[in-house]
């Protein structure tokens, strides 16, 4: 009975590290190639912010960047066009 339980124990750790492994080594990468992570990623490489410290710091320019980029992003698609000098409050 002993034996049956490590066994089970074994094959369920086993299990739960494939399925990390798989989020982590092909879903993770394949999400990263999306193009619209890929802007994302580019627009914070281009002012320098650390994508891996976002969730460890508090950025204070984070919130007036992306708001900045979300009104681009509406520019971009027509869907709301705005005079970019009275949209920001410096």
């Amino acid at each position: 009975m002993m034996k049956r339980t490590a066994v089970v124990r074994a094959g369920s750790f086993s299990a739960i590290m494939a399925m990390l492994a798989i989020v982590w080594l092909v879903v993770l990468p394949a999400y990263s190639r999306q193009p619209q992570m890929r802007r994302h990623l580019h627009w914070l490489d281009e002012r320098g912010i650390d994508p891996s410290a976002m969730y460890y710091t508090e950025l204070p320019v984070m919130e007036r960047l992306l708001a900045e980029q979300r009104l681009d992003q509406l520019r971009r698609a027509n869907a709301f066009p705005v005079d970019r000098k009275h949209s920001r409050n410096r």
